[in-house]
């Protein structure tokens, strides 16, 4: 389709959103037509006990593009690095050592998905069908969006936020189709191949009656492996338990979609509520009769939801909330237990319980309170220490990694309201600190 692009009527009427849409549409438009954007880098190797170390100064000398959206060329006013005399050697004043964490790549949104199928072919080894798919790409611009559309009504993947985020049902496929050794279909390289091969249907170096012939054998071949293992017998990396099963003290081991008991009829699903249980997890529920609280659950709408999960005298496998009255029917015996702290309502005892950090009057037949705060918040786990300070000061720390309800990732303080209810407390932020003049010239680039 043609791009969107606005035309000579000028908006007269138009809702917030819809002028914020029109303004995005307009400036990038017009931006097409500017020239790129240039910058001027100076990039220094200093070396200390023959280690290097690199700096960088950036200043942009040209907006070009950039101008569209408010950015100007700037003058003297970024920082550069210190200026070096040739020749001179720098003295080391301080050395600082900052510990710090790779962080992985960013999940891919709809358009950066989009624009990885379109460039596909930079994934494929093979220079040939690398070549073949250098216009391609997966999918074609018609159907790339229907194809995702596709993968989340599936349920291969779901949408948390801008993110994509693939579910167990996608990784159980692919481990399906690797034990399978089914290859072709985990790869970019068969569209290559394919596409190769029409070029050379279009230049007459091969018979139509040829390619359709090899994909039908191809096709034969997939089936006739699919045929040859039933859900417990595909091959692939699984795991053998180290804790006995509980119902006849057997041998359990995984696969591909279970973990079962090798002499008896003890089974549990890898798969709960679309989160798959890792073995370590199952060593655990299987020794302790629980685990958790473990996140990443989703309900039937979708929703993500925290829960431990248990095992029941009758060796069936089930969610639990700490909420049903069932658990509440006994008294809980938190002696064994270390206090957090007191609770803000009633000034009872606070413990860990369950999937909550809990008042003791809150839980058996005689309840009194109804204390509890979660021990994950916005998919961040709150550690112990944490609720003793907001049980003692009314305050945590600043914990970061919160998850919003859009995926965004936010840092926040925990508060304890005097009705002992918790909320968020936002720090305030940082003005922007005025830049001091002087900047590094070099090279140009254009961006």
């Amino acid at each position: 389709h043609f791009a969107i692009i606005p035309t000579s009527q000028p908006p007269k009427t138009l809702s917030e959103a819809e002028a914020k849409v029109y303004d995005l549409v307009t400036k990038r438009f017009l931006a097409v037509f500017f020239p790129p954007a240039e910058f001027q880098i100076t990039t220094r190797i200093t070396r200390v006990e023959g280690e290097p170390f690199k700096s960088e100064g950036k200043v942009m000398v040209n907006s070009g593009w950039l101008e569209i959206y408010g950015k100007e060329a700037e003058s003297d006013d970024t920082p550069g690095l210190v200026p070096v005399v040739p020749k001179e050697t720098p003295k080391v004043r301080e050395v600082a050592v900052d510990a710090l964490q790779t962080k992985p790549p960013a999940r891919y949104s709809e358009a950066t998905l989009l624009s990885a199928m379109e460039g596909a072919g930079k994934l494929v080894d093979d220079e040939e069908l690398r070549e073949a798919m250098r216009e391609k790409g997966l999918g074609t611009p018609a159907t790339r969006a229907a194809i995702i559309e596709g993968l989340l009504l599936e349920k291969y993947v779901h949408r948390n936020g801008r993110e994509l985020q693939p579910t167990a049902k996608a990784f159980s496929l692919i481990t399906l189709l690797r034990g399978l050794k089914i290859d072709e279909l985990c790869s970019p390289e068969l569209t290559g191949d394919w596409e190769y091969k029409l070029a050379q249907m279009e230049h007459g170096k091969l018979k139509r009656d040829q390619f359709m012939k090899q994909i039908t054998d191809m096709t034969r071949h997939m089936v006739a492996r699919a045929k040859e293992h039933e859900s417990d017998t595909v091959p692939g990396d699984f795991s053998t338990l180290t804790t006995p099963c509980p119902k006849c003290g057997g041998v359990i081991k995984e696969n591909y979609k279970k973990f079962q008991c090798q002499k008896c009829d003890f089974a549990m699903w890898k798969i709960m509520a679309g989160r798959q249980l890792e073995p370590a997890e199952v060593e655990t529920l299987l020794a302790e009769q629980k685990v958790g609280p473990l996140q990443g659950f989703r309900s039937r709408m979708g929703k993500p939801f925290v829960a431990v999960v248990k095992m029941t005298p009758e060796f069936k496998i089930e969610f639990d909330f700490g909420q049903s009255n069932e658990a509440n029917a006994e008294p809980v015996d938190f002696s064994k237990e270390e206090s957090l702290g007191a609770c803000p309502k009633c000034g009872g005892a606070v413990y860990s319980h369950g999937v909550a950090y809990i008042c003791e009057k809150s839980v058996g037949p005689d309840r009194k309170c109804d204390f509890r705060t979660g021990k994950i918040i916005l998919q961040r786990p709150i550690e112990a220490e944490q609720v003793q300070k907001l049980l003692t000061t009314g305050k945590t720390d600043l914990l970061h990694r919160f998850i919003s309800k859009k995926g965004r990732p936010f840092s926040a303080f925990l508060t304890r309201g005097e009705d002992g209810k918790v909320s968020f407390e936002f720090a305030p932020r940082e003005p922007k600190a005025a830049r001091p003049k002087g900047a590094a010239r070099a090279r140009k680039t254009a961006a």
